[in-house]
């Protein structure tokens, strides 16, 4: 565990204050560590202190043995009931946004007892805090195949989606019926958030079509995004299912993508496909499986 927190934190004092040690406890562990593995493992350079090779070469096992210690834990202490526990959920932007809150909302409702935290992050992010087992559970949207961005973990197929074009009831656009590449370059383009797969979309899709998106602006929230468009005479890429009451009320209007033959992405849940997982986390996936 303290080679976990040291690399996470990357000083002594803040690996104490985070697992409320003394600082001499802390080098006592990390000296521990080091004669019990027969080599250096930490090494301070410039006020910080860093893993050595073997150290790093150690870090992914260290990791492993600190999950299955937390996730031990979890699964005693919610053994008995589902009246108790927490669970940690990650989803990105537009998922977390748009797709979630009602299904944690209800869930929440059926186990009144539980502690739910969602936490909304770019794609990227979140997968990265399911591989560093931060989160029980991760819903991402893609248009990448489940296998390439789920291996190692188990993942369910939730729901079909696709990316169109939103601007606002007075923009011009208004008026067509269909966009081309070169039209849209013209306009002025809300970028999506660092990480977020829409801005990975936006930007193969600009490559492939060899014309250079107009991003006036850049905003890491959705809903943002949104109310820019709907007020100004900017652009954006979305999700339908992002959009629907906005196009109900006339606020934002859409169109398909040019030069995309296939924007359908998909929404996925993943989860660590270690068998000994709490029951809380088993009986929310089961939840979620039957609300779609």
């Amino acid at each position: 565990m303290i080679l976990v927190y040291i690399e996470k934190y990357k000083k002594v004092t803040d690996v104490a204050k985070e697992l409320n040690m003394k600082q001499p406890s802390v080098t006592f562990h990390m000296k521990s560590l080091e004669e019990e593995m027969g080599t250096v493992l930490f090494e301070s350079k410039r006020g910080r202190m860093i893993l050595t090779e073997a150290g790093k070469a150690l870090y992914p096992y260290a990791l492993k043995i600190t999950g299955l210690a937390a996730e031990a834990k979890k699964v005693v202490r919610d053994y008995t009931t589902l009246d108790k526990g927490s669970l940690h959920i990650g989803a990105d932007c537009i998922t977390g946004t748009y797709l979630l809150p009602e299904l944690i909302s209800l869930f929440s409702d059926k186990y009144p007892g539980t502690r739910l935290q969602l936490t909304i992050k770019p794609t990227h992010t979140i997968h990265q805090m399911l591989v560093n087992q931060d989160i029980d559970v991760a819903f991402c949207q893609s248009k990448q195949s489940r296998q390439g961005i789920f291996d190692g973990f188990q993942h369910e197929e939730l729901w079909v989606d696709d990316l169109v074009v939103i601007f606002g009831p007075t923009h011009p656009f208004t008026k067509l019926e269909h966009l081309s590449p070169q039209l849209i370059a013209k306009q002025f383009f809300i970028q999506h958030a660092e990480g977020s797969f829409i801005k990975e979309f936006s930007l193969a899709w600009s490559n492939i079509n060899v014309v250079h998106l107009w991003e006036r602006i850049q905003m890491d929230s959705p809903e943002a995004v949104k109310l820019a468009v709907a007020h100004n005479d900017h652009i954006s890429f979305f999700t339908r299912k992002g959009i629907q009451q906005e196009l109900a009320q006339g606020h934002l209007m859409c169109l398909p993508i040019p030069e995309q033959t296939k924007s359908t992405l998909t929404s996925y849940m993943a989860y660590s496909a270690d068998s000994s997982q709490s029951s809380l986390r088993s009986e929310f996936v089961a939840f979620i499986k039957d609300q779609m």
